[in-house]
């Protein structure tokens, strides 16, 4: 293929399909017509002489040559990303620029509260679009730029090195029951806190947690009696019932558990640890550059609080 002939735009193209799996769905985030996208995958096919695209169970699924070009067309665009992006001014008095983050109810909380707070004293119209965090890392929305920043909870050190990351906080773990509490008052043994029915909150389906690693470690499993995705709703519910559960220190505070006893875990568990991820093609982009250290000052306010 003679690179001077080939038109550079059917990059993005191959990076749609690539990304959507489907012609009309990568017209769609181009924003070109079906037929029009059509044309440029016949164009791509005729370049690389190859299918590269073949529709299976209804959907365009890659060729082995398409596979093997997938990585470096996603590593040249990346590359182009960030010049491009480097190259933008970013004014947070003037910018109009929407900023979708993938978060959970917690992180939501913990730092897009106080970043709405702090953009509602500013005259500018910055624009923060918050979405449901529908997986621990959703890698396709990154590369593709439909999310600009993820606020995700992992006990890893690092994601995979295709993404860039920066822990913004880490802490402890705490358990929670109800004041009078059938089982458990005070110190907390580890046969109390075996005996007593817990609550997992697990925002991705995941039917066991960090902790339950901890305790098949010891021979030892806890008895979850109820699994949900959303954490702040937990403390109401340990407080009017006599389940219990293991928590981040963060996310509960005195004055909002009147009627919940906080608790030192009977085990040795491993810090929690909040992450900002986000894909390396937009290293350079001023206005995510912004908002970044706009989440880093606010982590640095919320440990401040919290010593």
């Amino acid at each position: 293929m003679n690179l001077r002939q080939f038109d550079q735009n059917l990059w993005l193209v191959l990076d749609a399909l690539y990304q959507t799996q489907s012609v009309s769905g990568a017209a769609k985030s181009l924003s070109l017509s079906q037929s029009a996208m059509s044309h440029a995958l016949k164009r791509l096919r005729i370049a690389f002489n190859d299918p590269l695209f073949v529709r299976e169970n209804g959907k365009m699924l890659p060729t082995q040559k398409a596979l093997n070009i997938q990585p470096l067309a996603q590593q040249g665009l990346a590359l182009l990303n960030q010049v491009a992006n480097g190259l933008d001014s970013f004014c947070k008095s003037t910018s109009n620029r929407q900023f979708v983050i993938a978060a959970t109810d917690f992180t939501t909380k913990l730092f897009i509260y106080p970043l709405l707070n702090m953009l509602s004293t500013l005259n500018g119209n910055i624009r923060i679009k918050v979405i449901d965090l529908s997986s621990e890392i959703p890698t396709r929305e990154l590369s593709s730029n439909h999310i600009d920043l993820v606020l995700t909870f992992s006990h890893a050190h690092a994601f995979e090195n295709t993404l860039s990351q920066q822990k913004l906080i880490s802490g402890h773990y705490r358990v929670i029951a109800r004041k009078q509490h059938p089982l458990i008052s005070n110190n907390l043994s580890l046969e109390t806190y075996l005996s007593a029915k817990h609550v997992l909150v697990s925002p991705w389906g995941a039917e066991t947690g960090s902790l339950d690693n901890e305790l098949e470690k010891l021979g030892k499993y806890r008895h979850i009696a109820a699994t949900v995705p959303h954490l702040m709703n937990v403390v109401e519910l340990v407080s009017n019932s006599d389940l219990i559960a293991t928590v981040p220190a963060l996310s509960i505070r005195q004055h909002e558990v009147k009627n919940v006893q906080i608790l030192e875990p009977p085990l040795a568990l491993p810090d929690y640890k909040l992450f900002m991820v986000w894909h390396p093609s937009y290293n350079l982009d001023q206005g995510l550059i912004w908002l970044r250290s706009e989440l880093e000052t606010i982590a640095t306010q919320i440990l401040e609080g919290f010593s």
